[in-house]
């Protein structure tokens, strides 16, 4: 009962965050970033199962309370960690050295790909769309600010993976106390 609680804390901290600090100091962000940093971190550290047990509350906590498109970036971050789960246990095992670096080109990519799945679907059906919307779109699209956004999620992404790896840690040092007492 205690692990729960301190994910459920861990997970309004982080919102919290998103809202009250970046949204505050970087208001052109584009993106969720803390949030998307979060869930690249966690399903680069812990197991597909895991991961989904930490994401879905965080995303869904941040859909109600953002209060834009209900469950658009549930739906994106769930997509995001099946495909780093996917990559990260076949492709990015071999290459120990530039781990840390691949990881975070890997959550500014989450930062881009978050823009485009926001941009494509939040503008109604995409399969009605003429070439003349399309190109009228593709305008308003503020490149600057998803360039800036990226750029700011690398080094953001260090700070929350060793955060994130360090919360890991303890939270399977509880888990193994609260185990032990039990027998």
């Amino acid at each position: 009962m205690k692990v729960f609680f301190f994910r459920l804390f861990f997970i309004l901290v982080l919102v919290f965050f998103e809202f009250s600090f970046l949204d505050v100091l970087f208001p052109w962000i584009s993106a969720p970033i803390v949030l998307i940093d979060s869930v690249v971190a966690w399903a680069l550290l812990v197991s597909f199962p895991r991961v989904l047990f930490m994401t879905i509350p965080l995303t869904a906590f941040f859909d109600i309370v953002a209060s834009e498109t209900q469950g658009m970036f549930t739906l994106y971050a769930v997509l995001l960690v099946y495909v780093l789960s996917f990559l990260s246990r076949r492709l990015l095992l071999e290459y120990r050295g530039i781990n840390m670096a691949l990881y975070a080109l890997f959550a500014s990519l989450g930062v881009l790909g978050f823009t485009f799945f926001e941009f494509i679907f939040s503008r109604g059906n995409p399969f009605l769309w003429t070439k003349e919307i399309v190109a009228t779109l593709f305008f308003l699209v503020p490149f600057r600010d998803v360039f800036l956004s990226m750029l700011l999620c690398i080094p953001l992404f260090v700070c929350v993976y060793f955060l994130i790896r360090r919360f890991e840690k303890y939270m399977d040092f509880i888990a193994q106390g609260e185990t032990l007492r039990m027998k």
